[in-house]
């Protein structure tokens, strides 16, 4: 949850930087300072991802297939259909390279929404909204490598695809267990690194005369329908489909109007988009189209995954 907090603290900072008589100062600061973030910092964090990702290989959920199956295939669903709603949006238009831009879901934000609601959530749903979010995770590094790799340099390759590969090769034992370092690394990048990245790339000009038109371009509302509709509706749908097919088992603790919930939640994404967006153009007016669609996308999912989660969960005795 702090890490949550302290990126949409980040968030904020960077809103009213923007739109502050220091802007211009805000802008100069951090322009030179891009590359160093996204490619030297940000390695840092995708290590830790990559870390995350093989422990839940090794010892977490994703150890254990029959288990594992269920967030894992809802996670597809939650990829797959916020794609094709922002493709949808954006598929005659030069934009359309985004569409993978609606995809990734917010860890921090998600699991930081989640605790907001206390004893109400039993442990299943902690552990299902985890474990779809690392899947996830994986679902989107490997878009970004698959996807978005042609034509980016070296240096940007090694900073994501290469730090998970070394988190997956790094030996690891008793003296430096994989917990331990994750624990180790989780404080760096969850208040300092990502905050830090947020403030770089989320301070974005807010003109009420031009909201409405950004707000009505295909980018924001492919991301915000893709994100807000396609993440529960694909997560939901999904999971309901594994279930009935008998590919998966759901938990007795769990119930598909909480799993909704855990969709709505997941619609709450900014780091992985952002770096994703950053990838797909340079266009600066559609790198605030996808920054003001991210941000109105992850309020609506999260006030929406708390009235759902408030209403129909609760925690097992």
């Amino acid at each position: 949850m702090a890490g949550g907090l302290a990126l949409v603290v980040a968030c904020a900072i960077a809103i009213t930087l923007a739109n502050s008589p220091v802007a211009q100062g805000y802008e100069d600061f951090f322009h030179p300072l891009h590359a160093f973030i996204s490619e030297g910092l940000m390695s840092i964090f995708f290590f830790l991802v990559g870390l995350e990702i093989k422990r839940e290989f090794l010892e977490g959920e994703l150890r254990k297939p029959r288990v594992a199956l269920l967030p894992v295939i809802a996670a597809l669903g939650g990829m797959i259909l916020p794609a094709f709603i922002y493709w949808a949006f954006n598929h005659q238009l030069i934009s359309s390279n985004g569409w993978a831009i609606p995809m990734p879901t917010d860890i921090a934000l998600s699991l930081g929404a989640l605790a907001l609601l206390g004893s109400r959530i039993d442990t299943s749903l902690k552990i299902f909204l985890l474990t779809l979010a690392i899947a996830d995770d994986l679902g989107s590094i490997i878009v970004l490598g698959v996807f978005y790799s042609e034509g980016i340099s070296p240096i940007r390759i090694a900073s994501t695809i290469g730090a998970v590969g070394l988190a997956w090769i790094i030996p690891l034992g008793k003296k430096l267990p994989i917990s331990k370092l994750i624990d180790l690394i989780h404080p760096w990048t969850s208040f300092l690194i990502i905050p830090i990245f947020v403030l770089a790339n989320v301070g974005i000009v807010i003109e009420s005369s031009s909201l409405g038109s950004v707000l009505s371009s295909p980018v924001a509302k492919g991301i915000i329908i893709g994100r807000v509709v396609g993440k529960i509706v694909g997560i939901t749908l999904f999971a309901y489909i594994a279930v009935k097919l008998r590919i998966a088992v759901l938990p007795r603790s769990l119930n598909f109007k909480e799993i909704s919930g855990a969709g709505a939640l997941a619609g709450m994404g900014l780091t992985v988009s952002l770096f994703i967006a950053d990838l797909a153009t340079n266009d600066s007016q559609m790198l605030t189209e996808v920054k003001v669609g991210l941000i109105i996308a992850a309020i609506i999912s999260a006030l929406l995954g708390l009235v759902i989660l408030r209403k129909y969960s609760v925690a097992q005795d």
